[in-house]
């Protein structure tokens, strides 16, 4: 009897990606819900790979983005309390953040991909970026935990709220590895660049306002 990691799991997964079919998940956000978050190896390589996703699938991203990002302030404030007032404002500027961020990182990691293997792919790497926020979506249930088990209930949020990240963490780094075809270490290290730069571009700021200190020391 073969192993889980075994030729018969391997040829069962290959089974499952040649099955999955790009119109049929730009057909239903359910299904590609469903599909990226528990076939994601499959799916995600189906569209990462795919000549043009097409707008529809990108359309689809951008909504589960907006969804999360909406998702945010209700649990916020199921967790900590406040005025449901306050949600007349937070609603709308967390989905505007939300899809703003969404769209500068992925076009910013986008853009170190091509630096590594010279392909755009920026419309692919924009949909499953926007797919791997998905699991956040199972936070909401998760708050529900602190609410009503006390601090039985708030360890539990915190486990599983790490959790969730983690599994949002890995699909993100699935969908940079199966877009630009990179191996573990490129990814790490493309994931890594933002910070890099920002620390590069920290010191050359700190650098700049100390030349411009000494000179105006001088006149």
């Amino acid at each position: 009897m073969m192993s889980e990691t075994g030729p018969e799991s391997l040829h069962s997964a290959e089974t499952l990606s040649a099955a999955i079919d790009i119109e049929d998940l730009q057909s239903s956000y359910l299904y590609l819900f469903y599909m990226s978050l528990f076939h994601p190896l499959q799916t995600f390589k189906v569209i990462g790979r795919s000549r043009l996703p097409g707008g529809r699938l990108v359309s689809l991203a951008a909504l589960s983005v907006l969804l999360i990002s909406i998702l945010a302030p209700l649990i916020d404030m199921s967790v900590q309390g406040g005025n449901p007032t306050n949600l007349v404002w937070s609603l709308p500027w967390s989905a505007v953040l939300g899809v703003a961020v969404w769209g500068a990182a992925g076009l910013l990691i986008s853009l170190l991909g091509y630096a590594f293997t010279g392909k755009t792919r920026i419309s692919q790497f924009l949909t499953l970026s926007g797919l791997a926020t998905l699991p956040w979506i199972f936070m909401g249930p998760v708050s529900m935990l602190k609410v009503g088990l006390g601090p039985l209930g708030a360890l539990l949020f915190v486990i599983l709220g790490l959790l969730i990240w983690l599994w949002s963490v890995l699909l993100f780094a699935l969908a940079l590895a199966e877009t630009y075809e990179m191996s573990p270490d490129r990814v790490l290290v493309v994931l890594a660049a933002p910070f890099a730069m920002s620390l590069v571009l920290l010191s050359w700021l700190l650098g700049f306002i100390d030349n411009v200190r000494l000179l105006a020391l001088h006149l």
